[in-house]
């Protein structure tokens, strides 16, 4: 017999995220079906009903020992009976993106997982909730690991098949081990630079640096202000999350129309991740081509204290000529002898 290899199209998640209609299972399972398999997190911590990373994924940070329940859902958005697969996998966080691993891969916090169905029938049109139990061990290690919990769709092999397609959606798992809550999630934005795409198309890119003790998740938005004839623009969405892990880096990037004039801008971009919002300021001038150097980054302190600054050591600089020059005057008129001491 030979081996069935296994095809997946994978997404991670947004609430109620589905599989592409056009993956190879819905085109197999039915040519006149469309639709896919979602997922959703129900259950929310009281203590982060206002974050909204909390509310798409499983983030949390636990001590040893501790038990935890999370429900998810799952919606079968195929017009036939599908048999799903629920299970963790292992993931993890490269060049500013998470990546679920292939199949079931393991790790620890996949280990500390389980799940109350890992497999059953959905009917069409028709979701059932599944519970997602952790419990950390008393002897885990301290620091940040990465899984997702995978809803997954399998096509049936056909006879002397050797690849079998299947689909899956997840909900990504963010669990910190540690006393207390642990570092709390922080990032910088560094240098800002302006630029084009290949095809010419405006882009400012900004460098994030994650200088907290979790991962995060970083979008967010570009204005554009004081540009030519006191123009306005934006604002501009980024094109995707930046995931970094702790101590991580990278680059989030705004593409702006490819109308705009090239400035000078005042460009204010702003950046969140769940409740941490940081806000950079720069005077940007877009390039004919390719990108241009960078532009320091407004940290909150304007320039009038530096013309302040300047403008003081002027005056203690003149003050002190002033009194200089008194003061050699003073010696000068004290070397000539006055009318008394002249001899005749």
């Amino acid at each position: 017999m030979r081996p069935i290899l296994l095809s997946l199209s994978i997404a991670l998640i947004l609430p109620f995220l589905t599989t592409p209609s056009s993956s190879a299972l819905a085109q197999e399972a039915s040519s006149a079906e469309s639709g896919g398999i979602g997922i959703r997190l129900i259950d929310v911590p009281a203590a982060a009903q206002s974050n909204p990373r909390a509310i798409r994924y499983i983030v949390d940070s636990l001590p040893p020992g501790t038990v935890i329940e999370r429900r998810v859902e799952i919606l079968n958005q195929y017009s036939s009976t599908q048999s799903v697969t629920v299970y963790a996998g292992s993931a993890r966080i490269v060049s500013g993106s998470f990546i679920g691993d292939d199949g079931a891969a393991q790790n620890e916090l996949t280990s500390w997982t389980s799940v109350s169905a890992p497999e059953f029938e959905l009917g069409a049109g028709k979701s059932t909730e599944v519970t997602v139990t952790v419990t950390v061990p008393e002897d885990a290690v301290e620091g940040e690991q990465y899984a997702a919990i995978w809803a997954q769709v399998t096509a049936p092999a056909e006879e002397g098949a050797t690849v079998t397609n299947a689909s899956r959606v997840g909900v990504r798992m963010y669990v910190a081990v540690g006393p207390g809550n642990g570092a709390a999630a922080d990032f910088s934005i560094g240098e800002v630079k302006a630029g084009r795409t290949e095809a010419g198309v405006p882009q400012v890119t900004a460098q994030v640096t994650n200088t907290g003790g979790r991962a995060v998740d970083v979008n967010g938005s570009l204005q554009l202000s004081e540009g030519p004839s006191a123009l306005s623009a934006g604002p501009f969405a980024t094109e995707k999350a930046l995931t970094l892990a702790p101590g991580e880096d990278g680059t989030v990037v705004v593409a702006l129309g490819s109308d705009l004039p090239d400035g000078p801008w005042r460009a204010t971009l702003t950046l969140t991740s769940g409740l941490v919002t940081h806000e950079a300021t720069a005077d940007v001038t877009f390039p004919e081509a390719g990108e241009s150097v960078a532009v320091d980054t407004d940290t909150g302190v304007g320039a009038w204290p530096f013309l302040v600054g300047a403008a003081a050591l002027a005056l203690m600089i003149a003050l002190g000529a002033t009194f200089w020059i008194r003061r050699r005057r003073t010696r000068r008129s004290a070397d000539v002898p006055t009318p008394a001491q002249t001899q005749p």
